[in-house]
């Protein structure tokens, strides 16, 4: 993997964070805008902070812009780095790991059954200081469903900010299985395990170009659960967090030597 692309290939971004899956979002509708009309200075930024903005468009979205197809970073962040990849850093604060609050916002379906589910696989990880904590109120994170329009593809979920966790997840109902038939609870767990991967820092795992390897992680985890859309079957099928993931975790979030500050 590594960290800079480990498992999932993470990548920091001063740190900035590479890791694997997630479902790409084809269609942002509504507050969106074509990749021609994103400036050239933001894309320059998006790339330097070590996303890909050649292979997936970018997509204009109130507050900011998502990449790779269902990664949100919002305009402060982008506008925040100067280029010094020491003084930005895409994971979370060590402390803050420790407790991420998570509120479940969406509802009696197939989705808000598999919230506990996509929790889990992450917090089953031993050897990491990383707990993910659902919570009714006072949330860090809050998963709700989209809005008709709001975006395309399965889900979307918000990149961390100077060692902040992103605060949001939007999960989409209307987008079905690859079968055509309803996602299932299982695997709408996937997909937030996914989402909960980019909210803490993981990119997706095919993005090897702007990662640095991490010594035993796989450079090409194709079990990661933060695969990206472009083959979507991994997440879907998904058992749990694959063996680099939970590597890559590992280094990312623990007392001894992790990446977090």
């Amino acid at each position: 993997m590594k960290i800079l692309k480990f498992s999932m290939l993470i990548l920091i971004a001063t740190s900035i964070v590479h890791c694997t899956n997630d479902v790409e979002n084809d269609a942002l509708q509504e507050n969106s805008i074509n990749q021609d009309e994103v400036s050239p200075e933001v894309l320059t930024k998006l790339e330097s902070m070590g996303f890909d903005v050649r292979q997936i468009p970018v997509k204009a979205k109130k507050g900011g812009y998502i990449v790779g197809g269902d990664i949100f970073i919002t305009d402060e962040a982008v506008q925040q780095y100067t280029g010094d990849k020491q003084a930005f850093f895409s994971i979370v604060d060590c402390d803050r790991a420790r407790s991420i609050r998570i509120q479940n916002d969406l509802g009696n379906n197939a989705a808000g059954r598999g919230f506990r589910r996509g929790l889990n696989l992450w917090n089953t990880v031993n050897g990491t200081t990383l707990e993910l904590i659902p919570v009714t109120n006072n949330p860090d994170i809050v998963v709700r469903l989209s809005e008709p329009g709001e975006i395309g593809g399965w889900g979307l979920g918000e990149f961390p900010t100077n060692g902040v966790e992103g605060g949001l997840i939007i999960l989409n109902l209307n987008e079905p299985s690859l079968d055509g038939d309803p996602v299932t609870s299982r695997e709408w767990s996937n997909i937030l395990a996914h989402e909960i991967g980019h909210n803490i820092g993981f990119l997706h795992a095919e993005q090897g170009i702007f990662g640095t390897q991490i010594p035993g992680t796989p450079i090409n985890d194709t079990r990661s659960i933060m695969t990206s859309g472009s083959n979507p079957s991994v997440v879907f099928n998904a058992r749990r967090v694959s063996n680099g993931d939970r590597r890559a975790l590992r280094l990312m979030y623990n007392d001894n030597n992790g990446f977090c500050q």
